[in-house]
């Protein structure tokens, strides 16, 4: 009898294991993207070979009242680890993946810490699957809306997609008769930025250069990284980063920020 209450105990512990098991999200690496993810519907396209997903989440975390929030990104239901150390005041979350080409479903939940305890928000598409191809790279994105304690004003927030060309190489063979020397097309290096603030008139910096007071429009260097930061009296100082690889294709970027009230 006790050898047959034993087995049954057994067998009952088993079964709560392989549950937690299966109810466990799967996990990856950004670098495992390709050989792990399979797109929910395939796409007669080449094999992809640089990164055609980008991820790209923005005011996340800061030293405020966001003070270690976090975000989780899913692809196909999977998460993926970020590849960098991620600090308690991250504000900007990229994931450059190279996947195969496809449709996939994209999603993220935020985490806010309020009070003694934890909130969670979704971040979905409005669309329900993300369509990317060989030949252009899928930039997914948001930039997060905070109350001032933290949580995010709506319970649920939307990426915007939009897609760049990723222009195939080509290389000029010079003839042994005439040397043939490299050709730039001619092309303007700068991409107008359109800052908003809420409140008006807020201080804005880029790269620790004053350029003016919101609303403005000042023309930045499109082939690097900026950092915008806004201030404003009675108002918490937020800082922007703007990844120039989501400069290609577009003319003017528009950069919304609204400040929280200092306590």
């Amino acid at each position: 009898m006790w050898r047959t209450i034993k087995y049954f105990c057994y067998l009952s512990l088993l079964a709560v294991i392989m549950l937690s098991m299966g109810c466990a999200a799967k996990r990856i690496a950004v670098d495992e993207a390709y050989a792990t993810l399979r797109p929910l519907k395939q796409l007669e396209l080449p094999e992809q070979v640089i990164d055609n997903l980008v991820i790209s989440i923005d005011n996340v975390a800061d030293q405020g009242t966001s003070y270690k929030n976090s975000i989780e990104v899913f692809v196909n239901d999977i998460n993926i680890n970020p590849n960098w150390d991620v600090a308690n005041t991250e504000s900007n979350y990229t994931y450059k993946l190279r996947v195969k080409p496809g449709y996939y479903k994209v999603k993220a939940v935020y985490h806010a810490y309020v009070g003694w305890g934890e909130e969670e928000f979704a971040v979905i598409t409005q669309d329900v699957l993300v369509k990317v191809t060989h030949d252009n790279r899928t930039l997914v994105s948001v930039s997060l809306v905070k109350k001032a304690n933290g949580e995010l004003l709506e319970k649920k927030s939307y990426f915007t997609i939009h897609s760049e060309s990723l222009a195939p190489l080509t290389t000029v063979q010079p003839t042994s008769q005439t040397p043939v020397a490299p050709v730039t097309p001619a092309a303007d290096n700068t991409i107008i930025l359109q800052v908003n603030v809420i409140p008006e008139n807020a201080k804005v910096i880029v790269d620790d250069k004053t350029v003016g007071y919101a609303p403005l429009k000042v023309a930045i260097d499109r082939s690097s990284d900026h950092v915008v930061q806004f201030s404003a009296d009675g108002y918490q100082t937020a800082i922007k980063f703007l990844d120039h690889t989501t400069f290609a294709g577009e003319k003017i970027l528009h950069v919304m920020q609204e400040l929280q009230k200092s306590e």
